[in-house]
């Protein structure tokens, strides 16, 4: 009797991929959230790169996964030589820290660029099955993420207000403008996104730049 690979079920006579279901809320005034399924077989780097790829980062920095409201407890990042308590990402999978008993509230804490701090809430909504075969697939979302390095939850409500108002709150408009480019708090362009999500699982990622 056949074994149905780790992301899949028997149903019947049919073998269906089976996928985690999760929310992720950029932890700003304004709520900006992604929502996209993933394989189950899925690492927490896999994760982490799904997360840069639903909203739109860049991968320039180092990331974090921990237990909500516990920065000493962490899940799984990038290991460190000063930090050799930090599991690495590639070799952590999802399913092993999902609590089976209630993996409908199960939720992690991401931390993206420890410079700016932007958290997220990773909340798994559900297991789903789906009748084809894909790696990840972007669902839904609103609200555009800060750009990159723009100074934290502060150089958000800034450039927030700029676009808004015209008007710099740090008097530094046309450094500010630099910034800003075509960029809109409110724009989030979904089949846009989707496309650049759903992209095939061979293609390259740029590497971590910097902390």
């Amino acid at each position: 009797m056949a074994i149905a690979p780790p992301d899949c079920v028997e149903q019947g006579t049919r073998t269906v991929p089976r996928y985690w279901d999760f929310e992720v809320s950029l932890v700003i005034a304004r709520r900006t959230w992604r929502r996209f399924l993933i394989r189950k077989s899925a690492t927490f780097a896999e994760l982490h790169l799904a997360i840069q790829d639903a909203f739109g980062w860049q991968n320039y920095h180092l990331f974090e996964f921990r237990h909500p409201g516990d920065p000493k407890r962490v899940i799984a990042g990038i290991p460190d030589e000063d930090a050799p308590y930090t599991p690495d990402a590639k070799h952590i999978a999802v399913k092993d820290r999902i609590d089976y008993r209630f993996h409908g509230s199960t939720w992690f804490e991401y931390e993206y660029d420890f410079g700016d701090g932007w958290i997220h809430e990773v909340k798994l909504r559900d297991e789903v099955s789906v009748g084809e075969t894909f790696k990840r697939r972007l669902l839904d979302g609103e609200r555009a993420a800060p750009p990159e390095d723009c100074g934290g939850t502060s150089g958000y409500e800034r450039l927030v207000e700029i676009v808004e108002t015209g008007v710099d709150p740090w008097n530094d408009l046309v450094m500010a403008r630099e910034t800003i480019g075509d960029w809109h708090p409110e724009r989030f362009d979904l089949a846009a996104a989707r496309e650049r999500f759903d992209r095939p699982s061979g293609e390259k990622r740029p590497r971590v730049l910097h902390s």
